[in-house]
């Protein structure tokens, strides 16, 4: 095992690419797109590979992010070769030194079904199912039903500073909440694709729903894909419909946008039952990943 360097990168983008084939993985964006999000990345420090008879068997890099409760690490490994298993051991178990080492508060490992056995054994626990949820923007799509009291507008009325703290105080009180930016959160999307809802009489903001076209490799879903994210509402003004008025909105410009199909993500314990709402906008199941954390003291 050795530290990974920037060249590394693509022969790592070859080894995620197997595990989408394998259904081990969700998905992955388009090469330059990993390339982006990864051009400030401290590779000597926070990446270990490990080289085989035939190239790169495995990597692990590691992340990180605040939260009220400290640093949440998150740490993606991904192995081939031989001995699959015993890579992935090693390749975490690197990554939980380190993340205990730089004062992290947890460190998280994301999975596919049924590829958390060996965690386990590390200490790690099964806290979370991630969901991501699909749907067709083929045929007929859910009509938005507005909220009386509410008006709707987009990103090119909507002053800009104003989503980062729409969004922060929609989901702090979700788990694992980490507060963004405004510059990390509305990066490469696209004015007409950002909703947001408002109290009609003081204009209070209540409600967001952030959509964008994203084009994933090794993939089965028709491309692009319209990507609904952010979609959140803020504690006083939940359960009116406005999550369900403000995706279906989201849907109908996605397609016109040129999406072929849509899909979001959602924590498969979520409180308020979101995954509720979605399947009657026609989204169904169709990738769980497992989330195993360990916390340290």
């Amino acid at each position: 095992m050795r530290p990974g360097r920037a060249a590394d990168l693509p022969a790592l983008i070859e080894l995620w690419r197997s595990e989408v084939r394998a259904g081990h993985r969700d998905s992955l964006p388009r090469e330059p797109e990993v390339e982006g999000l990864l051009a400030h990345f401290d590779w000597a420090a926070r990446s270990r590979v490990e080289e085989g008879a035939r190239g790169l068997d495995g990597g692990v890099l590691v992340t990180s992010r605040p939260t009220p409760g400290g640093t949440v690490a998150r740490i993606d490994p991904a192995a081939s070769g031989e001995e699959p298993a015993r890579m992935m051991r090693d390749l975490v178990q690197w990554g939980l030194h380190l993340s205990r080492a730089a004062g992290a508060a947890a460190a998280q490992v994301w999975v596919g079904p049924g590829r958390g056995g060996a965690l386990q054994d590390l200490g790690l626990e099964l806290v979370r199912p991630w969901w991501r949820m699909d749907r067709s923007l083929a045929g007929d799509l859910p009509a938005p039903v507005p909220v009386n009291g509410y008006q709707l507008l987009d990103g090119s009325t909507v002053a800009k500073g104003s989503w980062a703290e729409m969004h922060n105080r929609s989901f702090a009180d979700h788990w694992r909440f980490s507060p963004h930016t405004e510059e990390e959160l509305m990066a490469g999307k696209a004015p007409q694709l950002c909703l947001i809802a408002l109290t009609a009489t003081s204009g209070e903001p209540a409600a967001v729903t952030l959509c964008q076209l994203e084009t994933y490799v090794q993939d089965s879903r028709p491309q692009p894909v319209g990507l609904v994210s952010s979609v959140g509402t803020v504690p006083e003004h939940r359960r009116r419909g406005l999550a369900s008025w403000l995706v279906a909105e989201g849907l109908i410009r996605l397609r016109t946008a040129g999406a072929r199909h849509a899909s979001l993500y959602v924590d498969g314990l979520n409180e308020t039952r979101a995954f509720d709402a979605y399947r009657k906008l026609g989204f169904e199941l169709a990738f769980v990943a497992e989330v195993w954390e360990a916390t340290f003291p």
